[in-house]
């Protein structure tokens, strides 16, 4: 009998393990950006211990007087305890997960809040969704152009494809229709963000190394002035 034999490779993670969920009754309260954005953070930190407000702050990467504010606001529309854990309670109980690694790209509130509704309203096969930009402005809370912008920063760092779509009438006249954006996988666009930052430090390195070097020339050949120099000729001839 032939066994088989199971090739080796690297073991494949568990979404359960680097995905966090919020329910899909937070987007009934509107919330601000921000706001949002905190939610989905205590969200994610529900799981350890009881967090500190400088703690929660770091996460984010909010001063810890804007933080208590939105704190604040949360709690009276009671959607966190004092203790600042989510208390939000839905009858339908559905969610829907963000990855861990997303508070790794420190997005704008916007461009974060754009990015939880596409998550929400995707195809769990294809990873896909349609939404037009009025429906995302309204969905959100945020304006049009606002929406546009956010959509333009998720595409550049990687966390989106966004495909243009055409539709044909009834009379055969072709018309544009909604986007086709695919949420592509965050590890990408997290290790995208690290060459980034790889290289710009890079780049600074670079130009201390420069600048150490010029100093050290200017010591050892210190410049004279043009109008020093001049001085100087028309003081050693007299006219």
């Amino acid at each position: 009998m032939r066994r088989r034999f199971t090739p080796i490779s690297w073991p494949r993670r568990d979404p359960r393990h680097y995905r966090f969920a919020i329910p899909n009754a937070v987007w009934e309260y509107q919330l601000r950006p921000a706001e949002f954005v905190i939610f989905s953070y205590l969200c994610y930190h529900s799981s350890t211990s009881e967090p500190t407000l400088k703690e929660i702050a770091t996460g984010p990467h909010m001063t810890t007087d804007t933080m208590k504010k939105y704190l604040d606001s949360l709690r009276a529309k009671k959607l966190i305890g004092e203790d600042s854990t989510p208390v939000l309670k839905s009858k339908d109980k559905k969610f829907f997960t963000l990855p861990n690694e997303v508070f790794l790209l420190r997005l704008s509130p916007s461009a974060f809040v754009v990015y939880a509704y596409l998550l929400l309203i995707e195809d769990r096969r294809t990873h896909t969704c349609h939404p037009s930009y009025n429906t995302i402005a309204m969905a959100t809370g945020l304006a049009k152009n606002t929406a546009m912008k956010s959509i333009n920063t998720l595409l550049e760092i990687e966390l989106i494809a966004v495909e243009s779509s055409s539709y044909f009438d009834k009379r055969g006249m072709k018309w544009k229709g909604n986007n086709l954006y695919t949420i592509l996988p965050v590890r990408a666009a997290v290790d995208t963000l690290h060459q980034r930052q790889l290289r710009q430090l890079e780049l600074n390195a670079e130009r201390r190394c420069t600048l150490r070097r010029q100093e050290k020339y200017d010591r050892r050949h210190p410049r004279v002035a043009p109008c020093a120099t001049a001085v100087a000729e028309a003081a050693s001839n007299p006219s």
